[in-house]
Order: C-alpha cells, then structure tokens, then sequence
C-alpha cells in the first residue's frame, strides 16, 4: 500500500514541476534528459554515466532502456498514467535536482562573451547553467577575494561527455591530448574547439534535433601556477604563464588555455548545434540511393570490376608495357647513375 501511495506522490509531484514549465524551460528540461540518455547509450557508460540515479543501478540494459523509451517531453503530462514507475521516479530526478538549474538564453549574448578573430557557426540553442550556493561559493572562494581574476574559453567535447561533466565538472588527468601538458584544453577561439565537438544522434523525440554537437562556453579562475596562457605585454620573465611543466612542444600556443587544476574551471554556457533536418534528409536519401543502386545492380558491378581487373593484369603483362617498362628504368638508371659520375 505504502509503495503505491509514494508512487502517486511521485506522479503529483511530477504533474506540479510539468505544468510550471515555461516552453524555454521545456527545452532545457529536453536537453537534461537528453544528456542522461546519450551518456547511457555512450560507448564509455562506465565513465560518464555518473551521476546515476540510485534506483537504476543493477537494472539490465533492456530493462534500462525501457526507462528510457520515452515520448516528446511537451506530451508527458498528457500521458502520465501511461509512464512507468521507473520511467516518473527519474523525470522526478531531473526535475528536482538542486546542483544546478538550465535556463535558455540569446545565443548572441553568449558569444559576445569573448571576443573572436576567426568566424563560428551559429548555434542553434544557448544555455546558461545557474549552480546552487554551494557549488558558487566554493568556486569564488578560490578567487580568493578576487585577487585572481575570472576568464571565459571555449571547450569541445563528445555530447556524451556532458552529463557527468555538468554534475561532477572536468577530469583533466583523463584528457589524451597533452602536447603542450597534462590538464584539459580551452581556446578563446569557438572554431578550433568546434572541431573537437562532433555531432551525435540522439533519442528521436528530443526536441533539439536528431544529431547534435555541443560547444561549452567555461569561467575559469586565472591562477597562474594552474592556468598557462598567453598574456598580454608578455616578456620573458614571465613567460613561464604559458609553459606546463611536463609539456613536450614547449609553450602554449596564442589563444590557447590549459588548466591543470580541475577546480579552477567549470561550464557556464552550453551552445547547442542541431544539425538541420533538410540536410539530415539529404543524406539519407543520398546513403538511401547509393545502397539501392549497389544491390540492384550487383551482379553487374562485379562483372564489371573483374572485367577491369582482366584488362590490368593483360595490359601489364603485354610486350607493349614490358617494353616502356624496360626503357622507363633505362632512363631512371641513366639519369641517377649518369650525373653521380658526372659529380665524381
């Protein structure tokens, strides 16, 4: 009787968070959700599904994935008797998780951030994350009463990276990349660490897009034993800021930021690119046609590439190349062999 009772709660519960959500925080509960499923559908689960709530833990992947078969998040009031008990307790853990809170806002108004020389896509969708008090007063604490002052840089990473960068922030020792040093890489320029931002697919109901890459616009504390960057009126006595002690190409590059503490960085802004679905449905139809045309016409492709590999092996073995052969090494032979006798 009592699981019964708790589990109408759940759903009353979750009837009150659904219908006091703005369609701007619609979306960003979608992106919440979203960000859950990819790092569980990621080939690296163990890593970056965390935190994971404790009532999935030791389900089977069938049993989680029925969790996770959900409808448009604009329906789930509609169709709140039809979710599962597992399916409302982990809507219920999205929504009232105090670690931080996603809100929309003007992509504009993120970029204007930090000024960039080189050109960046427009995003499709920009977030701010909002943290609690805690997490921002441990975070300006390490500002040491603003002595140490506060900078924006770019980060790119997979999307399945993100849920357990938000809840637990960046694991610089895990970084493969480590050219100029161990610690995790930031540009003040969004094009280069666009490329490191690939774009994924994601649960088809997300009302984001079907593929898509995320950009991280990150406030880092500017503590010079931990943050090596190019300053400005840089001289050589300091140019320690910009060289990692374990570095192995010397100096970090302009526009470049490598933090080695992983306390002194976390994510304020998130840029959602959404692949458009007009060029999503080209290629299908591209990958559709190439596969049609393939296994329709089989059998004639392999007579075909076996009619030009008799044609090769014949035109090889004819007395025709044999003898251009002999007279292109002749003339190599003469033209290496000549002048090193002329030279002598």
């Amino acid at each position: 009787m009592s699981n019964i009772k708790n589990i109408e709660e759940e759903k009353q519960i979750l009837s009150e968070h659904l219908n006091a959500l703005s369609t701007t925080e619609l979306h960003a509960f979608d992106l919440q959700l979203t960000l859950l499923r990819t790092a569980f559908e990621s080939y690296k689960r163990e890593t970056v599904f965390k935190p994971c709530p404790s009532f999935l833990v030791g389900l089977s992947d069938d049993q989680l994935r029925n969790v996770f078969r959900l409808p448009p998040v604009t329906v789930f009031i509609s169709v709140l008797d039809q979710l599962s008990d597992l399916q409302v307790q982990l809507l219920n853990w999205l929504l009232t998780r105090d670690t931080f809170k996603l809100n929309m806002v003007p992509v504009e108004s993120v970029l204007s951030l930090v000024k960039h020389q080189l050109s960046v896509p427009i995003p499709n969708f920009a977030f701010e994350i909002n943290y609690n008090q805690i997490r921002n007063e441990r975070f300006n604490d390490l500002t040491q009463n603003d002595h140490y002052k506060k900078l924006y840089a770019y980060h790119g990473t997979r999307l399945d990276n993100l849920h357990s960068i938000l809840h637990i922030g960046f694991l610089g020792h895990m970084n493969k990349l480590s050219l100029f040093g161990s610690g995790t890489y930031f540009s003040l320029e969004p094009s280069v660490s666009l490329h490191y931002s690939p774009f994924a697919t994601v649960w088809p109901n997300s009302l984001l897009g079907k593929r898509l890459s995320c950009l991280l616009l990150c406030e880092i504390i500017d503590q010079p034993d931990h943050v090596k960057r190019a300053i400005e009126n840089e001289t050589s006595s300091n140019q320690e800021r910009r060289i990692v002690s374990d570095s192995q190409a010397g100096a970090v590059p302009d526009k470049y930021v490598v933090v080695t503490s992983n306390e002194l960085v976390r994510v304020k802004y998130i840029l959602i690119y959404a692949e458009s679905n007009e060029l999503l449905q080209v290629n299908q139809v591209t990958r559709s046609r190439w596969r049609t045309f393939f296994s329709t016409h089989r059998y004639h492709l392999c007579l075909f590439f076996y009619f030009i590999l008799l044609l090769l092996i014949g035109f090889f073995n004819s007395n025709l190349f044999k003898f251009y052969w002999r007279l292109f090494k002749k003339r190599s032979n003469h033209l290496l062999f000549g002048s090193w006798h002329l030279t002598q």
